[in-house]
């Protein structure tokens, strides 16, 4: 492929926990030999309440989509899509991400060993909407996830890990998964956040828990937690 990522894989998580998902990120981006931990990996889909995103790959790449407009509530109407499932990933989000990336000058066209020249994305992506969620690859193909994913860097370490911990509620799972990451690979570091399709009020609890950190005595949003630090993981 002649694309080139200037910056390294990160990890993001997907786990299906009953009727919502669950995503978690570390925050470290690296490349032309530095690196930075207040990297966003995972968003919210703001025209679309319960609807998320998340990323690996290009910086760049992830950026633009997550200030894009991706879901056109109207279009969708208008074609008939009662709710977001397979098709309408694979026929209308898929070619929306395409555009927007070609739109914004992010090269979206490789070529492969005979020279042929495909759509390829620079990056993966996550896409989950109330209680499903899908892997979107770069060569635009879709695969519904059943019960959890990794994608990145030490993906595989990262699966191991959610195997072994399904006992376990997501937020402490996120964190085995990344902590084991971080000590295998200089990709991933112990900075984390959390996002999910819906959020319960116990959940601010077990978020801080799962950091090891103490939980302050008023939470003022739902959505993300205080990050760890790598100093504060290894005191954890």
């Amino acid at each position: 492929s002649s694309l080139r990522r200037k910056t390294k894989l990160s990890l993001v998580i997907a786990i299906k926990d009953k009727d919502r998902i669950v995503f978690g990120a570390d925050k470290q981006v690296s490349g032309a030999g530095s690196k930075s931990h207040n990297t966003i990996k995972i968003w919210d889909v703001p025209e679309l309440p319960g609807a998320i995103m998340g990323g690996v790959g290009s910086l760049r790449a992830s950026q633009v989509i997550q200030y894009s407009k991706l879901i056109d509530l109207n279009a969708m109407a208008d074609l008939s899509y009662g709710t977001i499932d397979t098709n309408y990933i694979i026929t209308v989000l898929v070619p929306q991400i395409v555009l927007q990336l070609q739109s914004a000058g992010v090269c979206c066209i490789a070529e492969d060993e005979t020279e042929e020249k495909t759509v390829m994305l620079p990056n993966s992506f996550l896409f989950a909407y109330e209680d499903q969620a899908w892997m979107i690859w770069n060569d635009l193909s879709v695969s519904e996830i059943e019960d959890y994913l990794a994608i990145g860097s030490a993906s595989d370490v990262a699966k191991g890990v959610l195997f072994a911990t399904a006992d376990k509620n997501p937020f402490d799972r996120i964190v085995t998964c990344i902590d084991a990451a971080a000590e295998t690979t200089l990709y991933v570091d112990h900075g984390i956040d959390f996002l999910a399709t819906k959020f319960y009020d116990k959940d601010h609890a077990a978020m801080y828990k799962a950091l090891g950190l103490e939980q302050p005595k008023k939470v003022t949003s739902k959505k993300k937690v205080a990050t760890k630090t790598k100093k504060e993981a290894k005191k954890a």
